[in-house]
């Protein structure tokens, strides 16, 4: 059976390609561009895949930011359905099937790992099967004399720290814009039903307050939990 390999552009899933290298693995490694992945992400995998072969697919929704601004949603905790829209969906009807999914979670978080077949896809963890943690994904990377990329993830997601938030705000204000109107839309629309405000943050608070230096409380980026798109 063919191997696909999940790629995202963070450190687990650039380890996880470059040991497969090494183990002299055969496989295709796939890229969900949904259009909104931090733009630092976007420059290393543009930078990437100039050295090594990247399958890069576009879902026919458009972009993960259009398609919430449009139905005046925003990405949730649970259920996951920009996860399962805009990155299983579009991977699982690209496959060639039967086939074996490569997903980048490393042995320091094995517990996240499923055995799951979902329409002939099994998964596969080469990471946990090699023992190889976080630090372990980096010392491949810094092996091969290449850049760690930052950890990836898009920029509207609610598994973001408050830090993360601070610093998109900071890099990125245009984005951080957008943001903001995408979760002040949906409120408003939710209000205009008589539901109550849904928040980006799982603080339930705007996300204006959430990134005030002199309330934020700073997480190291490895204690947050980590979302299943961010590999």
């Amino acid at each position: 059976m063919k191997n696909y390999l999940s790629f995202g552009g963070g450190v687990n899933s650039v380890a996880m390609y470059l040991y497969l290298v090494e183990q002299g693995v055969d496989f295709e490694a796939v890229f969900v561009d949904h259009g909104t992945d931090w733009p630092e992400t976007y420059e290393y995998v543009d930078w990437f895949k100039k050295i090594f072969q990247l399958t890069i697919l576009k879902p026919n929704e458009g972009s993960l930011y259009d398609y919430s601004y449009r139905y005046k949603m925003v990405p949730q905790l649970h259920p996951r359905w920009c996860t399962r829209l805009f990155k299983i969906t579009q991977l699982t009807k690209y496959y060639q099937k039967p086939c074996f999914q490569m997903i980048g979670i490393d042995w320091g978080e094995r517990h996240r790992a499923r055995i799951s077949i979902e329409k002939s896809a099994e998964n596969r963890y080469p990471l946990i099967e090699a023992g190889i943690n976080r630090q372990g994904c980096i010392d491949v990377i810094k092996r091969w004399g290449l850049p760690v990329p930052r950890k990836s993830g898009c920029f509207i997601c609610p598994y973001q720290s408050p830090a993360q938030w601070s610093e998109l705000r900071r890099n990125h204000p245009d984005l951080f814009c957008k943001v903001e109107q995408l979760e002040q839309r949906n409120i408003e629309y939710r209000e205009s039903k008589g539901k109550k405000p849904m928040y980006l943050s799982p603080r339930k608070a705007p996300l204006r307050s959430i990134v005030d230096e002199d309330q934020m409380m700073l997480w190291e980026e490895d204690e947050y939990p980590p979302c299943e798109c961010m590999l």
